[in-house]
């Protein structure tokens, strides 16, 4: 009985989430196609070839017919703002092609469990003169109509989700809606985190969940070593914070007090976000864009290392990007027991079409060291 327990377990950490993950459009991207989908997959390619796109758009699974989490699946800003400062509007309005004037489409499919499923969404902009009151009214203001009630050219968005040609959602909204969550139950295929190649620096961690894990806990605190080789722990301040935000603090053998964690460098705080972003992803799918942004070539090793094991063990389909072809030589080669769960997959553009050329991590390696050729 031990044994077919064991045996069950098994079978359930070496799950593939996702098997397949195509693009037929959004963003810049084309007949994209992404076949044989392993535990561990690398993306890699030229800028502009759309890899931060792929992790958009599987972001999109953890809530597909949900407004707020198209519009929040995006790891950059828009019109050069900072991510809080533009409307949810704004933000699901630039998924989509820009250069379409009426009618603009997103549509991608994907394999999870063994069976394929087609997303298409439908946008339609247009404009609509209102009275001062009922924008007004729409923003949650007074609707008391002024002795001069002027006209206000409004924009709308008629936004349309089926899933294998079932609609989900077909609604009106205008840019001065609120965005609460859908009327009816949103669909959640399987839960997703998307972490952005600057998030650290916005001191947005995952820490409750390391916090409640004793084990993975003590195994991050090895880790960090590398960067400081006196850090004793992490706790919570409880004191002086704002209720909605969580101030975390790091205890070292050089101070007698606690130093909050956004005194330290971004290498230690990238660090951080990517290890509690695995541990927060438990059964789901772990989305990093750059992730070898901030971290020195000197921690690499011991960090891939741990991200990639612990991802396997906690059951996390990992997806990755990169440009630097020392980053992905270091994960291709951190752990030796993981390599037969590792994709490596570069995007190229081919007249209208992003194509992917994909290798094994044995054939990677090979390339890179017995032929020298340029696998990004």
């Amino acid at each position: 009985m031990a044994k077919e327990e064991r045996k069950n377990e098994r079978s359930v950490i070496m799950a593939i989430h996702l098997q397949e993950f195509d693009i037929h459009q959004f963003r810049g991207i084309h007949n994209l196609e992404l076949k044989d989908l392993n535990h561990i997959n690398i993306i890699t390619g030229d800028n502009n070839t759309g890899k931060t796109s792929v992790l958009e758009n599987i972001n999109f699974l953890k809530g597909i017919d949900s407004v707020r989490n198209l519009a929040y699946s995006t790891t950059r800003s828009v019109r050069g703002m900072v991510r809080t400062s533009f409307s949810t509007f704004e933000r699901v309005n630039y998924l989509f092609p820009v250069d379409e004037e009426v009618v603009s489409k997103i549509e991608y499919s994907f394999k999870l469990e063994n069976k394929t499923h087609r997303v298409n969404l439908f946008k339609e902009n247009y404009f609509e003169l209102l009275p001062d009151s009922e924008v007004r009214k729409m923003m949650g203001y007074s609707n008391k109509v002024r002795e001069c009630d002027e006209m206000i050219d409004t924009e709308f968005m008629n936004l349309k989700i089926d899933l294998d040609g079932q609609e989900l959602l077909n609604e009106k909204y205008s840019e001065y809606d609120r965005f609460a969550t859908n009327k009816k139950q949103e669909t959640k295929l399987i839960n997703t985190t998307l972490v952005s190649s600057f998030k650290h620096v916005y001191d947005d961690f995952y820490l409750n969940k390391v916090l409640s894990n004793v084990e993975l806990y003590q195994e991050m605190l090895g880790v960090l070593i590398e960067f400081d080789e006196d850090i004793i722990g992490l706790n919570v301040d409880s004191k002086g914070n704002s209720a909605w935000r969580k101030r975390y603090m790091i205890l070292s053998k050089n101070h007698k007090e606690a130093i909050p964690l956004e005194l330290y460098g971004d290498g230690m705080k990238k660090a951080i976000l990517l290890m509690s972003a695995v541990i927060a992803s438990k059964s789901g799918i772990l989305l990093i864009d750059e992730f070898e942004t901030s971290i020195h070539t000197s921690a690499m090793n011991k960090i891939f290392s741990w991200i990639l094991s612990t991802a396997v063990k906690l059951n996390i389909q990992l997806f990755i990007t990169s440009h630097s072809k020392e980053a992905i030589d270091k994960v291709l080669k951190c752990d030796p027991t993981l390599q037969d769960k590792m994709n490596l997959y570069t995007l190229y553009k081919k007249d209208d079409s992003t194509l992917t050329r994909k290798l094994s991590c044995y054939e990677a390696i090979e390339a890179m060291d017995d032929y020298d050729i340029e696998v990004r």
